[in-house]
């Protein structure tokens, strides 16, 4: 695939983006399958007409159009982009702001990937570790691990699956960071779980991009007995009766808050590794105003 190419020319400082995408970037889409149009079509520099993504009733902007959006199947399924040789791919803004374009609602995209040159990198939306990062000198040895994710047949199939992404590992793909600070002003708990004596935890839908994402907020003993007492007496006693470590209660009625969370560390879930965000404060808030506030959200969301 790179037969014709010399290696040292990624370590010359005139060897750029646009040499990136002609010398290497382009013999691997077109070694993968896709073509300039059917099924698996390559769009190129595709503009977003809204350029950011909404969290709750923030917008957060896109900074990126990448070099490549691909089709698998007629659907988007992977965008890929090329950065400079001595660009970071992993744990960089590069990273953030393809992941922030892969979620977009034009997009949706599943994966998303950059390559340096030096690098090839790919990810997962719902993770936060790359799926793979390969050197430029281990790509033909690695070409089956690069096909079984990137190829159109792998990404149409994983478009397939079923999957609720993670509140928590949004925001971290985004730039957020474990102890960075998120205030929720509304928010409202049907259920809740205990992990164990002093950890209880709660899960709410919030929206990113037109997505439905599940974001898990955690308690210690103390700030969920605080959270019960924003409630009625019946509906606080029917959930201290019921709950026990490994059991979920669902309320009489639901309980309204308002948050101020940090972002938790990576944890590892039955299934998955999200990232939960810390009840650090709450105070009560009126289901009144909770349906104005959500009134508004959707206003803002429809314009």
């Amino acid at each position: 695939m790179f037969d014709d190419f010399d290696p040292s020319l990624l370590g010359d400082p005139e060897f750029k983006e646009d040499a990136v995408r002609e010398e290497i970037v382009v013999p691997i889409i077109k070694r993968l399958g896709y073509t300039s149009s059917g099924p698996n079509k390559i769009v190129r520099s595709k503009n977003l007409l809204h350029p950011f993504v909404m969290i709750g009733s923030k917008k957060h902007p896109i900074h990126i159009i990448p070099d490549y959006l691909l089709y698998s199947d007629g659907r988007p399924g992977l965008i890929l982009d090329a950065k400079r040789p001595n660009e970071d791919l992993v744990k960089s803004r590069h990273a953030e702001q393809a992941y922030s374009y892969a979620i977009h609602p034009e997009v949706r995209v599943r994966f998303y990937a950059l390559c340096s040159g030096n690098q090839l990198a790919a990810y997962d939306v719902q993770a936060i570790v790359p799926i793979f990062v390969i050197d430029f000198e281990d790509i033909e040895r690695d070409w089956d691990v690069i096909a079984s994710v990137l190829s159109p047949e792998s990404v149409s199939f994983a478009a397939e699956m079923h999957f609720d992404p993670d509140f928590g590992t949004a925001i971290v793909k985004m730039g957020s960071r474990p102890g960075f600070q998120w205030l929720f002003p509304f928010a409202k708990f049907p259920q809740f779980m205990c992990v164990h004596d002093d950890l209880y935890t709660m899960a709410v839908t919030i929206p990113i991009g037109g997505v439905n994402h599940l974001a898990s907020f955690d308690a210690d003993r103390s700030m969920f007995n605080q959270i019960l007492e924003f409630t009625d007496a019946e509906n606080r006693e029917h959930i201290i009766r019921l709950i026990s470590p490994g059991q979920m209660v669902t309320a009489l009625r639901p309980v309204f808050v308002s948050l101020d969370t940090i972002v938790g560390e990576p944890t590892r879930g039955q299934h998955d590794v999200f990232v939960p965000l810390i009840i650090k404060g709450a105070t009560k808030l009126d289901e009144q105003d909770f349906r104005a506030a959500e009134a508004l959200l959707d206003a803002d969301e429809a314009t």
